[in-house]
């Protein structure tokens, strides 16, 4: 049987890793509304990317996946809590989500803030109530993944650099802390989780770092040269809302180079801490497919 590519991978583990959101959520007994809308935003769909993450780390270590998947699910209840406050007026004002109305859209803006709230919240309910896995250790990742020194500390910056500080370094900064922490969490985090060694875990965190910032200048350069049909989002929002970005710093060209020597760099620090298998060989296409997107 021919191995499994990184598309193919991803594809398999999607209607897993849907079925057991679903049941995280319900089992959690959110009563009314707040678990309406928040059902509304988890189950409306996306690649699964970060929960994919977490269970390619896991096989690549030969744990069995049910280890992983309270943990793999907590990361996309923060994901998706995530989305559902930059789609708000206050952030980036958008009115479309995968291809159907935000979640501030098909409720209100009080209701998809406090399901943000609740699913960034019991995030950690899935870890406690469901997971067996190294919980202090990997906690270390997946809270500082989120709060003010993560995703929320990247956002504040985002919203309040001065025209006059718009570099190519601030915004490595800058996405480092949205995007990266996060795909650190996935990846090393979930090692820690498993209780991976300490080498292979700072791989993992090499890894996801760069790949992390070369994810982020892709999705500014499909910003540009995709269509709302495409990312099921509106599209040229970045411009409109004056934000820093690869493409405005660098051009189209030097962001695709960017995006290049960012994943060439992730695949050697995956490289030098694995040996090769089926799943160490699905990351590293994965670094090629975030490289693929910009083109």
């Amino acid at each position: 049987m021919s191995e499994l590519t990184f598309l193919e991978a991803i594809s398999a583990e999607k209607a897993d890793i849907e079925k057991h959101l679903k049941f995280y959520l319900d089992s959690l007994h959110i009563p009314g509304v707040l678990h309406e809308a928040m059902s509304y935003s988890l189950s409306a769909g996306g690649k699964r990317l970060r929960p994919f993450l977490s269970i390619a780390v896991c096989n690549m270590l030969g744990k069995p996946k049910e280890l992983i998947m309270p943990y793999a699910c907590a990361l996309e209840f923060v994901h998706t809590f995530s989305l559902i406050h930059d789609d708000l007026p206050a952030l980036d004002n958008d009115d479309l989500r995968r291809g159907k109305p935000s979640c501030h859209k098909a409720f209100r803006e009080d209701i998809a803030i406090l399901a943000g709230d609740a699913l960034n919240t019991d995030a950690f309910s899935l870890l406690f109530e469901f997971g067996e896995g190294n919980i202090k250790r990997a906690g270390r990742y997946f809270a500082k993944a989120v709060g003010g020194r993560g995703m929320t500390l990247g956002q504040i910056y985002d919203c309040t650099i001065p025209e006059n500080e718009r570099t190519a370094e601030k915004l490595d900064f800058i996405n480092y802390y949205k995007t990266s922490e996060l795909f650190i969490a996935a990846t090393a985090g979930a090692a820690a989780w498993l209780d991976a060694d300490e080498k292979e875990v700072k791989a993992l965190e090499d890894f996801a770092a760069e790949a992390g910032i070369a994810f982020q200048i892709s999705d500014d350069i499909l910003d540009i040269t995709s269509t709302t049909e495409k990312l099921g989002k509106p599209v040229g929002s970045d411009a409109e809302l004056n934000k820093m970005t690869y493409p405005a710093l660098m051009g189209l060209d030097g962001a695709r180079r960017a995006v290049a020597e960012r994943t060439e760099k992730a695949k050697a620090a995956l490289s030098s801490a694995f040996k090769e298998n089926e799943w160490m060989k699905i990351l590293l296409q994965f670094a090629d497919y975030v490289r693929d997107m910009a083109k």
